[in-house]
């Protein structure tokens, strides 16, 4: 590493509310882009060692191919929620 950038400091603006807010539930480094589509940084969240170990967790329980067949795949035979709706208030209707 260069002694120019072992050497120099990094600047730390604190983050408003809203910008908090519009980073919350970010837990893997995301471009931040302006809206002509120019970057302006990389974002890379802070998370705990437990924090990332509970995302992996999760990110491995679910798998995309399948997530993407299930959203082509047809829609099988169900019915429409009124009609379900409209069977249970008749059988109510009946006892």
């Amino acid at each position: 590493m260069s002694d120019a950038l072992r050497n120099s400091t990094m600047n730390v603006p604190a983050a408003d509310e809203c910008l908090v807010e519009g980073l919350s539930g970010i837990v893997e480094p995301v471009e931040i882009r302006e809206s002509t589509g120019k970057v302006l940084g990389i974002y890379t969240p802070a998370l705990s060692a437990e924090e990332a170990a509970l995302y992996e967790k999760a990110r491995s329980m679910f798998d995309p191919a399948e997530m993407e067949r299930r959203l082509t795949e047809g829609r099988g035979t169900g019915r429409a929620l009124g009609e379900i709706i409209r069977q249970l208030e008749s059988s109510e209707t009946r006892e």
